[in-house]
This record gives C-alpha cells, sequence and structure tokens, in this order.
C-alpha cells in the first residue's frame, strides 16, 4: 500500500532520486519547460517553501516570465500544470514505476506531494537452485536438510570379525615383511616336493 507523505517523512535524496529519473523521461526531455516547472516545485517542497509555491512564482522563477506576469489574466501556469500532471501519470505508469517516490501535483494546487511507492522487490523469495546430483548440501544453508552421508558395507567376513568384537587381521605393513613371508612360502613349497619324491622313491625303488 503506498503512503502519501511530505518532505518531512521522506529524506530529500530518495525524492531527489525519483526526480532525476523523471527528468531522464523522453516526455521531459522533449519538453524543457515542463522539467523546469517540475524541479521548481521540488526543491522548493525540499527546502521547505513549500508554502510559498504559487502561480506567479512558478512563471517568475521556472518558465522564465517576466515580473510583470498577472496569474489573474494569464492562465499559461494552470495549463502547464495540467501538462505537468498528465506527463507524470504517463511516467509513473511506465518506466517511473521502479522510482522509490511517486511525485503528485494534486489538481487545484501547484504544491508537490511524494508518495512512496512499493518495491517490486519485496516480498520476493528466490527457491533454492538445486545443484548437481551427489554434490554435499553446505551445513549452513537455511531451511536445507543435509543428505546422509552413505557409509559402504564391510566385507562378510569382517562383518563377521566386526561382530564377534575380535580383532581385525592386519595386512603386512612393511614390503620387507611380504618378501619374508613370500620366501618362507617357497621354501615350505620346497620342502614339500622333496619329501613327496623321498615317498616316490621309497615306495617304488
Amino acid at each position: 500500500m503506498s503512503e502519501q507523505t511530505s518532505a518531512e517523512t521522506v529524506p530529500a535524496d530518495v525524492v531527489r532520486c525519483s526526480l532525476d529519473g523523471c527528468l531522464s523521461a523522453p516526455a521531459f526531455r522533449r519538453s524543457p519547460k515542463l522539467a523546469a516547472f517540475l524541479t521548481y516545485i521540488v526543491e522548493e517542497e525540499l527546502a521547505g517553501r513549500g508554502e510559498g509555491i504559487k502561480a506567479y512564482t512558478i512563471a517568475t522563477q521556472a518558465l522564465r516570465r517576466s515580473d510583470s506576469f498577472d496569474p489573474s489574466n494569464d492562465p499559461s501556469v494552470r495549463v502547464e500544470a495540467g501538462r505537468l500532471r498528465r506527463v507524470l501519470d504517463e511516467v509513473f505508469t511506465g518506466e517511473g514505476r521502479r522510482l522509490p517516490v511517486r511525485i503528485l501535483v494534486p489538481v487545484g494546487a501547484y504544491r508537490p506531494i511524494f508518495e512512496v511507492q512499493p518495491s517490486e522487490e519485496a516480498g520476493r523469495i528466490e527457491a533454492p537452485v538445486p545443484g548437481p546430483v551427489g554434490d554435499p548440501v553446505p551445513a549452513s544453508s537455511p531451511g536445507m536438510v543435509p543428505a546422509p552421508a552413505v557409509v559402504p558395507e564391510p566385507a562378510p567376513a569382517l562383518a563377521s570379525l566386526l561382530a564377534r568384537g575380535g580383532p581385525v587381521p592386519a595386512l603386512f605393513e612393511t614390503r620387507g615383511q611380504a618378501v619374508l613371508a613370500l620366501l618362507l612360502a617357497l621354501i615350505a613349497f620346497l620342502l614339500a616336493v622333496e619329501i613327496m619324491l623321498q615317498i616316490y622313491v621309497l615306495a617304488y625303488v
């Protein structure tokens, strides 16, 4: 919901941001007179001199009319004010929707009103983008529960030892132990062959 405020409650730099946005619109670039009109009434309001904004001051200080200007006989300020209202409506219906403050000039008056516009980004919640399958989810991500880690099952024999609570046999710790075991196995094999040969000799000779 928008809120109409005065220059006392809206920061001047925010209002000037919207003023600059209006002045950069094509409609104001095509009409220096309307740009001067808008700039004058906004700056006077921000300076605390809004009550002094009259047809005469607009004509002589913004529209470069002579000091002999008589608003009762010359409707040019009223005509320009009507054009200004239409152009402001055009701007804030289009590209001005993204400006923080809407500038209004009420009918029958020349003193501007500043209306805070709701931000288009307010309340927008971006959904998290899922990563590739298997990527770990950061623990600090709000609202997301990390998937449980997959633990490989032990081999059946090892699982049996673990279930009984027995020690798990270790493999050879060093290369020297592996070589020694290989030599012992070779010696045992040779002894077995020699014993078999002796038995064959005794049996058949």
